[in-house]
């Protein structure tokens, strides 16, 4: 679980949070996805909840972008790398805090993680190894924030997992707005940011670093390396005549098609892939 930055967040809360198992803060600019209009405005202010995080080793989790403007020629293609320098300022300012950049889309983000130590570390989603501009562009399934950007950003992203650079791992950020949020678009309101992969996710994710020759990366970038980083060994239980045994997701090759819609009762919500081949399964 996590905690939402905002005025109201103080060290003593973050001190008890920690105490109650608590993982991190996840912090969202303001205006810059789906529902983040009461995101933060300056870091600087939140310095002394970042301090005692630091104290009790709690994770900030940074949605890394800044709102667009266009007096500074800020928008949706250079919002990330015009985030960098402020998290470069916060890990230097608390150098033993533990970062996460969430959903990095460019190869800048890449290469600025990779820069900055051990405390810092960087979440890709599934689709953004997968999506460029021109399939968002005018397609809004694929509208997410950040949004994909180049294909030379894209093969970064590729290239740090098929590394298996250990600061390096999943986030799932799946959004399941409603068709009516994603398709209906006016000429005052915006389709809903976010793309939907719950249902499918690691089969997706296999599919996709075999796509790429990361094949053997997967249980690295799914769940070890972020294990790691977040301090959370694999829970171990015991089982009568078996011994000593770990929880573990096993997936198997095995084509099949992506459902084009998911309902639970009156609701449903269109998935990242409807329509295509897949080629793995969780058994």
């Amino acid at each position: 679980m996590t905690l939402y930055l905002s005025p109201e967040l103080t060290p003593d809360e973050i001190r008890k949070a920690s105490s109650a198992g608590i993982a991190g803060v996840k912090s969202y600019p303001r205006g810059v996805t789906t529902n983040s209009e009461g995101g933060i405005e300056s870091y600087e202010t939140y310095y002394p909840v970042f301090a005692a995080m630091e104290e009790v080793d709690m994770v900030l989790n940074l949605h890394g972008e800044i709102p667009s403007d266009a007096s500074t020629n800020i928008c949706v293609l250079n919002a990330e790398p015009s985030f960098l320098p402020h998290l470069r300022k916060i890990h230097a300012q608390f150098p033993r805090l533990r970062i996460v950049l969430e959903h990095a889309t460019t190869r800048a983000a890449v290469e600025c993680v990779k820069s900055l130590g051990d405390t810092v570390a960087c979440t890709i989603t599934a689709h953004h190894l997968e999506l460029t501009v021109d399939d968002w562009a005018g397609q809004a399934w694929h509208f997410c924030k950040p949004v994909a950007k180049y294909p030379d950003d894209r093969q970064a992203l590729r290239d740090i997992i098929k590394e298996g650079h250990p600061r390096f791992f999943l986030g799932s950020d799946s959004a399941p707005h409603p068709p009516h949020k994603k398709s209906n678009a006016s000429p005052t309101h915006a389709c809903a940011a976010g793309v939907y992969t719950s249902p499918i996710l690691l089969p997706l994710v296999a599919h996709l670093l075999e796509s790429f020759g990361a094949l053997d990366k997967l249980e690295g970038f799914v769940s070890t390396n972020g294990r790691a980083f977040y301090k959370k060994p694999v829970r171990q239980y015991e089982i009568e005549g078996e011994g000593m045994q770990e929880d573990r997701v096993a997936l198997r090759k095995a084509k099949h098609v992506v459902e084009n819609v998911w309902t639970l009762g009156g609701d449903s919500v269109v998935p990242f892939w409807a329509g295509k081949d897949i080629g793995w399964e969780i058994v």
